[in-house]
């Protein structure tokens, strides 16, 4: 769907600078244009804001024949008395020097907002103004009363926050709702506002931060209701179930043929092949018209990266991936406004006594533990230290490996030599995408 024609953007992210401060600045945006073709279209996510929220989505459509080539920059204006004015762009302020081709009926999805400008958020009316194609689009917005804020920039409230009996007065298409949206409803003979599931899934696709509620209530029993929301490449789950709160963290949305689930296996196969502890996106059966979409979205996945098992840590800062090379993980580290890391590792560079990762799991230290076959025909674990590289081998089924950890100085804790294993993986430094 995009094309990168400019590869200057991927040095600056390299060296850690930020934009190209070089870069051409985007000219007042004059009313008069080339003709915008039936089709090319470009719209913000929502319609109002709150003025805390300074970040937006915006799409654009591309409903013609021909791909349209655009690039990062655009303006924004507010509407004056006088009409449309620009906002001013800071000092030092520009654009990464990325170009983008969107092809026939495709979308794309991109942020804008006020970081670049010198005036700050107010209640008024704007529009976002950007050249696609030889052509100036226009968006209109509005910043005011909205549930879009920056405390809850997907319009629900936190589930910490909810009433005790959220969910149920939303049976009542009369009744308020407590928060912008009441989220799936799933109760006896019902599935209310399930036009919510398809969007979210779109979204999800476009890799554009978004969430569902769903709640489930039946009968006289207090509502559950469950979060997921997606952010970063990955889907934080939240139940409230009988008062009590708990939470998980998942890379994927996968299906069986039947139901849709959140899972840390890239289809379904991978997490059956790694033990994957998922868990319903929606209630059971309740999924099936939307199974089609996700195995849409599990083709492309595949088709477009190497991973096949992806564990997120419970704080999404450090991520572990498997692929089909079976002694093979790489770990990487994202932190906003902080960046990101990223390392590929394989055990045949340990002690060669590894076969295959069969298994992978983030302690409650944020060490990694992976479970693994050995030559011997057994089995070992291993404790890897995201932070420092190192390795170390906890325990083995195997008499050989057994006496190698006791010549390494008895038990079953022996660490690998720090250097090194640095010394070799990083002849094997790369990135994947998870």
């Amino acid at each position: 769907m995009r094309k990168i024609w400019l590869i200057l953007a991927a040095c600056l992210l390299l060296s850690g600078c930020g934009g190209d401060k070089g870069a051409p600045q985007p000219e007042a945006a004059e009313e008069e244009s080339a003709e915008v073709p039936a089709g090319l279209t470009m719209e913000l996510e929502h319609q109002v804001y709150d003025p805390s929220l300074t970040s937006y989505i915006y799409l654009i459509e591309n409903g013609t024949e021909q791909s349209v080539d655009f690039g990062e920059a655009y303006t924004l204006q507010r509407q004056t008395a006088d009409g449309w004015k620009d906002l001013t762009m800071r000092e030092n302020a520009g654009w990464e020097a990325i170009g983008y081709t969107l092809g026939p009926g495709d979308t794309m999805a991109l942020t804008c907002g006020f970081s670049l400008f010198e005036e700050t958020p107010e209640t008024g009316e704007y529009r976002l103004v950007k050249e696609v194609g030889g052509s100036t689009l226009y968006a209109e917005f509005s910043l005011g009363e909205s549930p879009y804020t920056a405390e809850t920039p997907y319009g629900y409230a936190p589930l910490e926050e909810l009433p005790e009996e959220y969910g149920i007065q939303d049976l009542d298409s009369d009744a308020p709702q407590v928060d912008g949206d009441a989220g799936v409803i799933f109760t006896s003979g019902a599935t209310l506002s399930a036009e919510l599931i398809p969007a979210f899934l779109e979204k999800v696709a476009m890799d554009v931060p978004c969430q569902l509620r769903t709640v489930q209530a039946y009968g006289e029993s207090r509502p559950m209701v469950i979060d997921v929301i997606y952010e970063d490449g990955t889907f934080l789950w939240k139940m409230r179930d009988a008062g009590e709160i708990t939470q998980r963290r998942f890379s994927y949305i996968v299906t069986d043929g039947t139901d849709l689930y959140l899972s840390n296996g890239a289809d379904w196969d991978a997490g059956e092949q790694y033990g994957d502890k998922r868990v319903f996106l929606v209630p059971p059966m309740a999924g099936e018209e939307w199974v089609s979409d996700v195995e849409s979205m599990e083709a492309d996945r595949l088709a477009e990266n190497t991973a096949r098992y992806s564990l997120w840590s419970d704080d999404g800062v450090w991520n572990v991936c498997l692929t089909e090379e079976p002694t093979v993980f790489s770990v990487s580290w994202k932190k906003e406004g902080e960046g990101a890391w990223g390392k590929r590792f394989d055990l045949q560079d340990w002690d060669g006594l590894e076969t295959a990762i069969t298994g992978i799991q983030w302690q409650a230290d944020g060490m990694l533990l992976l479970t693994c076959e050995t030559a011997d025909g057994g089995a070992s674990k291993m404790l890897f230290d995201a932070e420092t590289g190192s390795l170390q081998t906890l325990s083995s089924g195997t008499p050989r490996q057994e006496s190698q950890l006791q010549r390494n100085g008895g038990g079953y804790s022996s660490a690998v030599s720090l250097n090194q294993f640095k010394n070799k993986i990083d002849k094997k430094v790369s990135f994947l995408i998870c």
